[in-house]
């Protein structure tokens, strides 16, 4: 059964064709598969890069095509490596340099794709009222009223009238 070709190169959520890729990796195995599920995943994880208002920068999509190359190059390379064992009486020591088989993105590649989509606002200023000038008025049953160190009616919270624990005189 053939594989359906991916998405138009033209089209919105295309960071990577097979051309981009090393010539080395270009006549890999199920290379236009990992290409077309590499662009998807990019594509679910960071949806900026997909989006056609506004479109991802140019400086957004080089960055992430750097990243997809790294890990079409990995996905290709998986297998690669050696199992080496050592044994010199009792002791024995193993390496292994295999890469890791599994096609999905690392989340070091997932947090810098949505490092690109996360844009830095205009900076707004705000204010945290460190010392309230105006005190607050207690409800005569507040816990603060019968020589308590903390407030049960909530005037505390609200900065000027009780918010629980309200008698009507």
């Amino acid at each position: 059964m053939p594989i359906p070709a991916g998405p138009d190169p033209t089209s919105a959520g295309q960071i990577i064709q097979v051309s981009d890729l090393p010539a080395s990796l270009q006549s890999a195995e199920l290379v236009d598969v990992m290409v077309a599920g590499a662009n998807a995943k990019a594509s679910r994880v960071a949806p900026c890069l997909a989006s056609i208002d506004p479109a991802p920068t140019a400086d957004q999509l080089a960055e992430a095509k750097l990243i997809l190359i790294g890990a079409v190059k990995r996905w290709s390379e998986a297998g690669a490596g050696a199992f080496q064992q050592q044994t010199a009486g009792p002791y024995s020591v193993s390496t292994d340099t295999r890469q890791r088989s599994g096609f999905n993105l690392w989340p070091s590649e997932i947090e810098a794709l949505q490092a690109l989509c996360r844009t830095a606002g205009p900076a707004a200023a705000f204010a945290v009222d460190t010392a309230p000038g105006g005190g607050s008025i207690h409800s005569p049953i507040c816990a603060l009223m019968f020589g308590a160190l903390y407030c049960s009616c909530g005037a505390d919270l609200t900065g000027s009238f009780p918010l629980y624990e309200v008698v009507e005189p």
